[in-house]
């Protein structure tokens, strides 16, 4: 009998503690649109990996950066696909700075109107190799 009721207290006892839960920035649904990745190359444009950017971050830009690996990284390629108006135009540049074309083509942007960076690499100085880098698409508010 006793230990049925100390089965009973123990179990009551438990019903106030809360069940262990994954840190806010572990789950799924937060990492995948966290500020930042964790782990690897990651691509900034306007300071921002991805999400929401305004017309006038765009017209300040015109150079892609790299982050998340060693200092003096540099972006040597990339493609950039712009959907304005739901068609999607796909444009390449073979150094880290953005083509007239593109500028011209971003800047023509409005609101709703999206471009996301693809098959970006960047030159690590101190591994003396080329990385892919990770980039997420960029929603112009």
């Amino acid at each position: 009998m006793n230990l049925l009721l100390s089965g009973a207290v123990i179990l009551f006892a438990c019903s106030f503690a809360g069940s262990p839960v994954a840190h806010p920035e572990m789950t799924p649904e937060v990492s995948a649109t966290a500020a930042v990745p964790v782990g690897g190359a990651f691509l900034k444009f306007a300071g921002k990996f991805g999400g929401e950017i305004t017309r006038k971050e765009i017209a300040e830009h015109q150079e892609l950066s790299v982050d998340g690996c060693a200092r003096g990284s540099r972006v040597t390629q990339f493609a950039l696909d712009i959907t304005q108006n739901g068609k999607t135009t796909s444009l390449q540049s073979d150094s880290g700075a953005l083509t007239k074309a593109m500028l011209s083509k971003l800047r023509s942007l409005a609101s709703g109107d999206s471009f996301e960076f693809r098959k970006t690499k960047a030159y690590v100085p101190e591994w003396k190799d080329t990385v892919d880098v990770q980039s997420k698409k960029f929603v112009v508010v």
